[in-house]
């Protein structure tokens, strides 16, 4: 398993500040070293361009003196440290910038606003150079940033590729191009052709032979891209249709798309191909997949899709996307999940993401992907047209550990899944399903110390499952990213402590906190908190031959050798029951292994036992497979619920009973099978016993903890 973590710091990738030392020491230096000393590259010429009182006359070099059309800018070839500022609040219609020149290291050349207003908006509209239309395009250059613009073509046809921002590499003149960073634009209303087409698109084409196009340091943040046709944020490049090109796996270096805010996407949301060790932190996809907000008539295509996806990468190495939320994304004829290791995707991480109402499930893993580790994460009623986990075959080894999936719905698929190759390992997972839906057991998958609490179909084959209910705060509430809390466990939860450890987990849970503190807990949260051992008040295991501080009324009564030592009752007629324990107990967690001595006879376990006309009882009745909880007061014994399960005499079979205020959890062979509340008066006392009818059976390992 691997054990990468976070490689990229949050402030990576951002330009560099002079530090107050830096700058002291930089005057120091220059007043030593005086005029022939060593300078500072140049700052660069500042650019200014307004479309209402601007003239492409002028200088542009002064607000004063402002270009007027974007036109003038595509003419010019830019310096290292040149500005081009456009004035807040302008708009050109029909127009587009195709930038020029290239900065250099420290000197990266800048596109930006000044003065007050709106961002400026460019409207390409219609227009189109080389039959593809885009808002801002960087082909072939270097070092260039981009802040603080509109960008639309609005209802266009779908007639050809459109981009709100093309950053392309292409022609004889492709090579290894470095920095682009696209910050804080307003992208909205694209439609293009293909999949190719959309927000922001950084794309390796090249010529068909080399030198083929690659890039380093790319930046996408605190973007919005809004109702756009194909893909919302994507790197791209040919080397997929072009045997002669190698750079499959890293046409993208050091890529960073963080904080952008994608939504009513027809395609995908967020898509990096050919990166090496991107990073994807901190965005928000919404309704992906979804028919954008364009008049149909225009759109000739919009159904014609058959995989989509919030967030996900294809052809890429020691991906990490962290810290997201995606939610409503559509499932167009397949795929529909938020997250997906697509093919040829290898050591790579999602981890601390949140995501609810996907139709496709959660989770998509493909072919030919390998040593991919799922961690983290929340899944909140996302549905399940593909089940929650989907495997595709032909999948490598996939680690699944430490998430919750929460379903409430009508969902009914599978919540785990395996490939015909490679491993998928569940871990310390939670699910928590009020809906309906089966496990999935395969060679191919092992399951250790998961929680499985709900109507679970063929709870997995998992030797330190825990079947109980989690215990969280407060389940089903979040409503983003931030706002999970909900999921934390509470100080009695049976999962804290509970959990296995593992290797390389990145070191902090969805909530930030440090792994571990003590014992791993199972799920996204490791508690925080001081855990008070529980008390034992009771534990009686017979093998001292006796059962003394036991009252028996009935039956007939002695200590056997059933291996062990046991409490029998041997009498098949009338009620016997035998009980201990102190009448002040009120809420502890009761435990025994009962053993049915005779078919269709039954047995349990009593609890806040006051006298034998007042009690509760839960019980195994081999007379039609039935765990079964009932109420007697006042003398009247009354079934108050029951559930099915399968009940063998002559076997061993654990019971519990957590009683606590009103509320009582039974559990049977380890699952939780009843939790029902009381509204009524309860009994008064609090001891423990064991009670049956015209039966015979045993009990054994009684104990009883606070």
């Amino acid at each position: 398993m691997t054990s990468n973590h976070v490689r990229h710091n949050s402030s990576k990738n951002r330009p560099g500040r002079l530090t107050i030392l830096g700058i002291v020491a930089f005057l120091l230096f220059s007043l030593v070293s005086g005029a022939s000393g060593p300078m500072a590259a140049a700052a660069g010429t500042t650019y200014y361009v307004d479309s209402a009182l601007g003239s492409d006359n002028s200088s542009g070099t002064s607000e004063t003196a402002a270009w007027k059309t974007l036109g003038k800018v595509n003419s010019t070839t830019f310096s290292p440290g040149d500005r081009i500022l456009l004035k807040a609040g302008s708009v050109w219609t029909n127009q587009y910038l195709d930038l020029q020149g290239s900065g250099t290291e420290g000197n990266p050349i800048t596109v930006d606003r000044y003065g007050s207003g709106g961002k400026p908006l460019i409207d390409f509209g219609n227009t189109a150079v080389g039959g593809e239309g885009f808002g801002v395009r960087l082909r072939n250059v270097s070092y260039w940033e981009i802040n603080n613009l509109e960008i639309t073509s609005g209802q266009q046809p779908t007639d050809m590729r459109r981009n709100g921002v093309l950053v392309v590499g292409e022609g004889a003149g492709a090579g290894n191009f470095r920095h682009i960073y696209i910050r804080n634009l307003d992208i909205h209303d694209i439609f293009g052709t293909d999949r190719r087409t959309g927000g922001i698109n950084v794309h390796a084409r090249g010529a068909n032979t080399a030198p083929e196009s690659t890039w380093d340091d790319i930046l996408i943040e605190n973007n919005t891209v809004i109702n756009v046709a194909d893909t919302g944020i994507q790197t791209m490049t040919d080397a997929f249709f072009n045997s002669a090109w190698t750079h499959k796996f890293d046409a993208f270096s050091n890529v960073v798309i963080r904080g952008n805010v994608v939504e009513k996407i027809h395609r995908d949301g967020i898509l990096v191909r050919a990166s090496a060790s991107p990073l994807i932190e901190y965005n928000k996809t919404k309704s992906i997949g979804e028919a954008t907000d364009v008049n149909t008539s225009i759109v000739n295509y919009l159904e014609d899709i058959t995989v989509v996806a919030a967030q996900w990468a294809y052809y890429t190495k020691g991906a990490i996307f962290q810290y997201n939320e995606a939610s409503d994304t559509r499932m167009l004829g397949g795929d529909g999940q938020p997250w997906d290791f697509d093919i040829e995707v290898h050591d790579s991480i999602y981890q601390y993401n949140y995501s609810y109402n996907n139709e496709g499930g959660t989770l998509l893993v493909m072919n030919n992907t390998n040593n991919n580790i799922f961690r983290y994460n929340i899944s909140q009623n996302d549905k399940d047209a593909n089940g929650v986990f989907h495997l595709v075959n032909g999948g490598g080894n996939l680690y699944i550990y430490n998430n919750i999936i929460y379903r409430s719905g009508t969902q009914n698929k599978a919540l785990t899944h395996a490939s015909n190759t490679g491993m998928a390992y569940y871990t310390n997972n939670i699910f928590y399903n009020a809906a309906s839906g089966q496990y999935t057991n395969s060679p191919r998958m092992t399951y250790d110390h998961n929680s499985f609490y709900g109507l679970n179909s063929g709870v997995p084959s998992d030797p330190n499952k825990i079947t109980g209910n989690p215990g969280f705060v407060s389940p089903g509430t979040a409503t983003g990213l931030a706002s999970a809390d909900g999921y934390k466990l509470a100080q009695t939860s049976p999962l804290i402590n509970a959990g296995a450890v593992v290797a390389g987990n990145g070191g902090l849970d969805y909530f930030g906190n440090t792994l571990y503190n003590g014992v791993p807990d199972i799920g996204v949260y490791e508690f925080q908190g001081t855990i008070t051992p529980s008390v034992t008040l009771l534990q009686d295991d017979f093998e001292d031959n006796n059962y003394s501080g036991w009252t028996t009324s009935g039956g007939a009564w002695s200590v056997a050798d059933d291996g062990t030592k046991a409490l029998t009752q041997t009498s098949s007629s009338g009620e016997a029951l035998a009980y201990t324990g102190d009448a002040s107990w009120r809420n502890y967690t009761y435990s025994a292994k009962i053993k049915l001595l005779n078919a269709f006879g039954n047995a349990g376990l009593l609890f806040r036992y006051a006298d034998a006309s007042n009690y509760y009882m839960f019980r195994l009745n081999d007379s039609g497979d039935k765990a079964e909880l009932f109420k007697k007061t006042a003398g009247t014994l009354t079934m108050v619920s029951s559930a099915d399960v399968a009940v063998t005499p002559g076997q061993w079979t654990e019971l519990k009973v957590t009683v606590s205020g009103s509320t009582v959890t039974a559990f049977a062979g380890g699952t939780q099978l009843i939790q029902w509340t009381d509204t009524a008066a309860q009994p008064a006392g609090g001891k423990i016993g064991i009670r049956m009818h015209s039966s015979t059976a045993r009990i054994d390992d009684v104990k009883v903890t606070e």
